[in-house]
């Protein structure tokens, strides 16, 4: 994985799941996800099909939904969790299937969490 050139910097890679690196070529990259304790959120739901031709009037409200949570996440839900991030690990936004031109488009975060004080 590229290293962050510094402590501001955020690098946000696209990837699929494989089972086996044999196929991946020479100018991709890999990038094991670490086993981690996560505390996973789901987006809430936004119709991406309402509106103009293609949902085009609603497609800003999927990635605001997405920033909404990540505020969430950082601002509020840590406070009361019991939990503190954990930045030895990987957070991830996870898509699937539920965020490909839905009237109830999600995602999941996947946030790497400790119990406090450990």
């Amino acid at each position: 994985m590229p290293e962050s050139r510094d402590s501001d910097s955020l690098i946000y890679l696209f990837g699929v799941i494989v089972e086996d690196f044999g196929k991946v070529t020479p100018d991709m990259i890999t990038l094991d996800v670490p086993e981690a304790t996560y505390a996973v959120f789901t987006t809430p739901p936004v119709d991406v099909t309402a509106g103009e031709k293609n949902g085009g009037a609603n497609q800003e409200g999927f990635p605001n939904a997405i920033r909404l949570t990540w505020q969430y996440i950082f601002q509020e839900w840590f406070k009361d969790s019991g939990y503190e991030y954990d930045d030895t690990k990987l957070d991830f936004e996870y898509y699937d299937e539920r965020c490909h031109f839905r009237p109830d488009t999600v995602m999941d975060i996947y946030v790497p969490v400790t119990k406090k004080g450990q």
